[in-house]
């Protein structure tokens, strides 16, 4: 990955220059991908599929997170663990494998493992957005997420993150119970699950997948804007669960969800109940 530049006037074009990219497009097996550069900043990139923004990525700096629902995500990561010590990550999608750019940033010497079943995305990654492997610190498999979910060792990730989606669903056979305890199996004694759910009202998806992680984790919570959680507009839940209350501090986790430019709640407890509503999660 390229070094960051110097500040200044000077340094901008010349990253602007080093950086250079037109917009990509590529029917890939699964959907049309497209890699857009901002104007101006080509080193910023939105991965859009099937006409849905799915992830962005700075080049100049993998700290940036400019997408609410992978910011929530980087928050369980960051307080997880003190500062900069390493963490072992699942992470069930890969997109613009933004997280595991931002954790090898962040946390050095952490290790991840991505699960992304479309070889062109990866290579797409590859080529536009900065994804470098080393079988190591980030490694890729090529297949689905629930094969490589269930192939894992039990006990060997401090995090495992569900982002994998056909169009704006996640898969079925990623919300059942069955695939939440094969998340839990896998954590560590103060690990996390963390998933996304993009929905609309009243939220059948995202409450489904809660009442799943209620089943299997004995502490969750949700997080998404006012107007997600009141069933007024769709838009990003994520579901956050643990075997421990320490792994997911709620009150630290509120308040970074509140300081976002979109300020975002978290629900837990009786109010996760009541929201709720008697959903039933899905099974095998």
């Amino acid at each position: 990955m390229p070094p960051r530049s110097r500040t200044g006037r000077g340094s901008r074009r010349d990253d602007a220059a080093r950086f250079a990219a037109e917009r990509v497009e590529l029917r890939t097996p699964y959907a049309l991908a497209e890699v857009i550069p901002e104007e101006g900043r080509p080193w910023r990139r939105l991965l859009r599929l099937d006409g849905e923004d799915c992830s962005h990525v700075d080049l100049r700096d993998p700290t940036r997170i400019d997408f609410a629902y992978v910011r929530r995500f980087a928050d369980v990561a960051d307080v997880l663990a003190p500062p900069r010590a390493p963490l072992d990550a699942l992470h069930l999608g890969g997109g613009g494998f933004t997280l595991p750019r931002y954790l090898a940033a962040t946390r050095p010497g952490s290790r991840s493992e991505v699960a992304e079943i479309d070889p062109e995305l990866v290579a797409l990654a590859r080529a536009q957005l900065g994804l470098r492997t080393d079988g190591r610190t980030l490694r890729v498999r090529v297949a689905d997420a629930r094969a490589v979910l269930e192939r894992r060792r039990a006990d060997s990730a401090d995090l495992v993150v569900l982002d994998a989606f056909h169009g704006t669903f996640v898969p079925t056979h990623l919300t059942t119970v069955e695939c939440v305890a094969g998340a839990e199996r896998v954590l560590r004694p103060g690990g996390a699950f963390a998933a996304n759910v993009i929905d609309a009202p009243p939220l059948p998806a995202a409450r489904a997948l809660t009442a799943a992680a209620r089943e299997v984790f004995p502490h969750v919570a949700i997080v998404a804007t006012r107007k997600v959680v009141r069933g007024r507009q769709g838009g990003n839940v994520v579901i956050l669960a643990a075997a421990t209350a320490s792994a997911l501090p709620h009150a630290e986790l509120a308040r970074r969800a509140l300081r976002g430019p979109v300020p975002e709640l978290l629900l837990s407890g009786d109010e996760l109940t009541r929201w709720l509503g008697g959903a039933r999660p899905a099974r095998d």
